[in-house]
């Protein structure tokens, strides 16, 4: 198999989509009883800008993946809106949360809009909250920090959080106490397409209490991952949406850099300690491998795995040094390399941007 090849491989594997086909996510829907009370439903509404009729592929995801699909016709320069969409559109009966994709051809990018409102209809009103589409090429993936900010007060308000999986994943979950204690941790893998929302999710992922000001973070580690969270005042059901914010942190291992003479030296550094190489590495394509070494420093030995790398990128040895010998179609193409590291102690993920001459 050629390097190009791999590439698409690895693309195909880390965004399964159709060729020429854009895909907008909306993260959260549904349908069904609640909480105290509440009654949710999703509508969801979509624009076209364009002089011809956009046709778009609606898809259902919940904890087992896909779960049903539907296809909406939007005629040039029109509106559609979709009163209870989880329910009228993939036949959800009772309570159902998930996530919904949206796919059209990529001729219309740009061309059509979508969005979503999940709101609580109660004898009192309607209370809601505007879900925005993500565009699925930025979906965060691994080695990515998604930081997620509960409510004020615990005791006007819930948190509920989750995330769809666009890819086979792993997020570690770590709760972050308002004076930066964190106060519990733990790691979940999930299957591509599926969709999970914990309510009360403090208490029911996490297993502590909630406090005013707590902060959830959601790590992920491998795949590729779209995290969210909701709150919700306990009195009037009414919600407010909590994007997730993509967030850099200080590196708990010492991450010095790449070298390339396996001397001691490094070659290029990771200087602010993001875990992000400073630039990126060049790479020649050519009949012999060419060998670099990660350079960990730790008190005890560092452990290292490749999570998106070509077959031609190995391990060499067990103290982080790789043997590389891309082929010549690769040349002007680039790539992140992510290696998981292990060190006293704690597990990161680093990231090693590359350009293939």
């Amino acid at each position: 198999m050629n390097f190009k090849r791999i590439l698409i491989t690895i693309m195909a594997t880390i965004l399964p989509l159709a060729a020429g086909a854009t895909t907008l996510i909306i993260p959260a829907s549904g349908t069904g009883p609640g909480s105290n009370g509440s009654q949710w439903q999703t509508e969801l509404t979509l624009h076209n800008t364009s002089a011809s009729t956009i046709t778009a592929t609606l898809t259902f995801h919940d904890t087992t993946g896909a779960g049903g699909t539907a296809t909406v016709d939007v005629a040039p320069r029109a509106t559609v809106s979709i009163a209870d969409v989880v329910a009228s559109r993939f036949g959800r009966t009772t309570t159902a949360t998930g996530a919904i994709d949206v796919t059209f051809d990529s001729a219309f990018a740009q061309k059509l809009t979508v969005s979503s409102r999940t709101f609580n209809k109660s004898s009192s009103g309607e209370f809601g909250q505007d879900i925005p589409a993500v565009d699925a090429t930025n979906v965060p993936d691994a080695g990515s920090i998604v930081v997620l900010s509960g409510p004020s007060s615990t005791a006007d308000a819930r948190f509920n959080f989750g995330l769809y999986a666009v890819s086979a994943s792993t997020v570690q979950w770590q709760l972050v106490r308002a004076d930066g204690t964190i106060a519990a941790t733990t790691e979940l893998g999930y299957a591509a397409g599926a969709q999970v929302q914990y309510n009360s999710g403090v208490l029911s992922l996490l297993h502590v209490d909630a406090r005013d000001n707590d902060t959830v973070q959601a790590i992920v580690t491998s795949g590729r991952a779209l995290a969210y969270g909701s709150i919700l005042n306990n009195a009037s059901g009414d919600p407010t949406y909590v994007p997730g914010v993509l967030a850099l942190a200080d590196l708990r291992i010492n991450f010095a850099g790449v070298d390339f003479g396996d001397n001691g030296k490094i070659s290029v550094p990771d200087a602010n300690h993001d875990g992000v190489l400073d630039h990126a590495i060049d790479v020649q394509t050519g009949t012999w491998p060419i060998a670099f070494r990660v350079v960990v420093n730790s008190t005890t030995p560092a452990t290292f795995e490749l999570l998106n790398a070509p077959s031609e990128l190995r391990f060499f040895d067990a103290h982080g040094g790789l043997t590389w010998s891309p082929n010549a179609l690769s040349a002007g193409t680039t790539l992140n390399l992510k290696i998981r590291v292990t060190a006293d102690g704690v597990t990161e993920i680093i990231t090693i941007p590359v350009n293939i001459r």
